[in-house]
């Protein structure tokens, strides 16, 4: 008979903890509740660098949180031109030295944006945020919506020795066993527009030690220990599809995390 999700909340391997638009006083109740119910903690992942103050104090106060730090291509999209981006991109080395910080990203490419954004000048970002990451010793966080094979070619091109993950995939299952092959893990997500069979797919597909669950909230309509809670009836989903106790998967999907992203365990 299969085990019933364990009552501690799951870790979530990437959400948004710093988005601006969530009341601060309502982000610290959620956390406070996750916390009581003996919640493991999360990866916060970087958008761009106005948010960097935040996420930083958010890591301060809660020991649980590890940041990831980044710029994501929806936000170098935004941004007017190219010295924009090179500030951007100085302020988020100036963090990287921040006990806080675990991993960089959001990087990599979307192309959603490729009229505003056009793919070389986003492969030259990813590159730069690859090398990066080699220089500093981090595992990266990609952002990757369409424009696989590039961004397959690039990661070759320029390595990820210390492994990382792609996050709320959302491309070919095909595709993932190439990932995989980089040393990166690969992430399911809480996404309610995901096509449950590909979903169904996509949890028998992803190697167990590869595989990753997050929320990848803010969702508006939805808080934070509300979303992480769902994301444990989708966990429990996942190990359904999988034929796996849900209590192993549990603590496999955790030590993924760990491992995929260099964390230490939280200290209390």
């Amino acid at each position: 008979m299969r085990l019933q999700p364990l009552n501690a909340p799951w870790l979530d391997s990437h959400a948004h903890l710093d988005d601006p638009d969530e009341p601060p006083s309502r982000l610290h109740d959620a956390l406070q509740r996750l916390v009581d119910a003996g919640w493991p903690g999360a990866l916060t992942a970087g958008y761009g660098p106005e948010r960097l103050a935040r996420s930083r104090e958010l890591a301060q106060r809660w020991p649980m949180l590890r940041r990831a730090v980044g710029m994501h291509p929806e936000y170098l999209a935004r941004l007017p031109d190219d010295a924009a981006r090179v500030r951007a991109q100085d302020a988020l080395i100036a963090e990287l030295g921040h006990p806080s910080v675990v991993a960089l990203g959001e990087i990599g490419l979307d192309r959603r944006y490729k009229e505003v954004w056009p793919l070389p000048q986003q492969i030259a970002y990813l590159e730069a945020g690859l090398r990066l990451a080699q220089a500093s010793g981090l595992p990266v966080v990609l952002h990757l919506v369409g424009w696989y094979g590039h961004a397959l070619a690039a990661l070759r091109r320029v390595g990820v020795p210390h492994g990382g993950a792609v996050h709320r995939w959302s491309g070919p299952l095909e595709l993932v066993p190439a990932f995989e092959a980089l040393g990166l893990g690969v992430a399911m997500a809480l996404e309610p527009r995901e096509n449950p069979e590909k979903r169904r797919q996509l949890a028998q597909t992803i190697a167990a030690d590869k595989l990753l669950l997050e929320t990848d909230w803010p969702f508006r309509n939805l808080r934070y220990d509300d979303a992480v809670h769902q994301m444990a009836a989708l966990g429990a989903q996942v190990a359904e599809w999988r034929a796996e106790p849900v209590e192993a998967l549990q603590i496999r999907l955790a030590e993924n995390a760990r491992r995929l992203y260099h964390l230490a365990p939280a200290q209390r």
